[in-house]
């Protein structure tokens, strides 16, 4: 059984998935604290809550029938350090690991632990560098193209073969092998350089995939963002409030205090999160007067973004974010990122410059907004076409006046209720 009260609702109590097919029990410990202060009798603070839970788990009855705690946190390392004489791309992915920890965000090099650790280590952590070849990179893409994504704690799916793979199925792990193939590439291509072995075959015969990356297109209309803040409770409201104005990651408005209010200019300040680079983000006439709001009466020091009990917010609001994403009848997978998505599209759909975009993202280029986030709404492309293009026949431009009220009317109707849908492509043919 896995205790983990972050994930802990209203309520603190014990429960799994398991508990679905009757297999799992649950204790119900008491309250959390989300909307009243911790009493210690029947309303508990996060760390009470994890005092009591272990207290209960350590009963015999309950102990006997548990598995072994997971660790907490992220894992760091890799999990297996290679030895011997042979210098073997897991000496390579160690090395690269470490040159990684010198000049990475943390953030980064632990997701390149964690590719490491679950896709290359077992697969081919134990080939020699100097004689890795095509037919290396064959077997290994084909494995990981028929081994479905692990969430979580879940346990592995049987393999699926690629012919019975749907086309976004199928896309998406292309875009993890390309991810992988760069770390490999990278990795051998400095062990090469830094003459751990001689052949440069190793790196030279990676090549990625060719894939459709899909630029972001889970965002969200004005309409519906006006929907979401009325389905939160008022502290997630702010919070909400925060990334649609900015743009920013949760963990960076998280780290905002009352002193980056109007720092640099008009606007607020970023610490870095996902790379060593800060930004400062400039606020339009509401935003500015929201986070003034926040910062008043505050010390330099404290958080803007608070709960209603005066505690912090850390990974607890994706709960009520999610259950307010339900409320509002927006798409359930839409996430927290997701304000990121809108806030960029939002700009960019008005017109604003890629480059622009790319410093209030804090990207370093304007390449990865135009790839990311530089999709436009089908119906402002449609409305910037249909007014931008230049005439070419003077009879077909009569003509089109002729039918101007059929021509609206048709267009109208391809529009349908959902937007999100409006002049989507399906893939129809797979290169392999």
């Amino acid at each position: 059984m896995d205790i983990n009260a972050e994930k802990l609702p209203n309520h603190v109590g014990l429960q799994d998935t398991e508990q679905k097919r009757g297999t799992y029990r649950t204790h119900h410990l008491g309250f959390a604290d989300d909307r009243q202060r911790a009493d210690g009798i029947r309303i508990f603070s996060y760390e009470q809550a994890i005092g009591l839970a272990w207290e209960w788990f350590k009963e015999s009855n309950v102990l006997d029938d548990a598995s072994e705690a997971k660790p907490i946190g992220i894992n760091e390392e890799i999990a297996c350090k290679p030895t011997g004489g042979v210098y073997t791309i897991g000496h390579a992915l160690s090395e690269y690991v470490e040159w990684k920890r010198l000049c990475s965000a943390k953030s980064y090099t632990q997701t390149i632990v964690g590719h490491i650790n679950y896709h290359l280590m077992p697969r081919i952590g134990h080939l020699a560098a100097e004689s890795f070849n095509s037919e290396h990179l064959r077997i290994f893409i084909k494995d990981v193209l028929e081994t479905p994504p692990k969430r979580g704690n879940q346990s592995i799916r049987g393999r699926l073969s690629i012919d019975n793979l749907n086309d976004e199925a199928l896309r998406k792990r292309k875009k993890t092998i390309n991810s992988l193939i760069s770390i490999i590439r990278q990795a051998l291509h400095m062990a090469w350089e830094n003459g751990k072995y001689d052949n440069d075959r190793a790196w030279r015969v990676l090549r990625y995939l060719p894939n459709v990356d899909r630029p972001r297109t889970l965002h969200l209309s004005r309409p519906e963002c006006a929907q979401l803040l009325d389905a939160c409770q008022p502290d997630l409201r702010r919070f909400v409030m925060g990334a649609l104005n900015t743009g920013c990651r949760a963990t960076e408005l998280l780290r905002m205090d009352a002193s980056h209010v109007g720092r640099d200019g008009y606007g607020v300040y970023v610490t870095p999160v996902k790379a060593y680079r800060p930004r400062f983000i400039f606020l339009a006439d509401e935003g500015m007067a929201f986070f003034l709001s926040l910062a008043e009466g505050k010390a330099p020091h404290e958080k803007l973004f608070l709960r209603d009990n005066d505690r912090e917010w850390f990974y607890n609001y994706k709960h009520p974010f999610k259950q307010a994403v339900r409320s509002a009848t927006l798409p359930d997978d839409f996430c927290f990122h997701g304000l990121r998505h809108t806030y960029a599209s939002q700009l960019i759909q008005s017109g604003a410059p890629l480059p622009v975009v790319a410093e209030q993202l804090g990207h370093k280029n304007s390449g990865t907004v135009s790839k990311t986030y530089g999709h436009l709404a089908p119906q402002i492309r449609e409305a910037e076409v249909r007014q931008r293009f230049t005439g070419i026949c003077l009879e077909n431009k009569r003509m089109a006046r002729r039918q101007k009220r059929s021509l609206q009317t048709w267009r109208e109707s391809l529009h349908g209720s959902n937007w999100r849908t409006y002049a989507t492509i399906d893939d129809t043919d797979r290169t392999y």
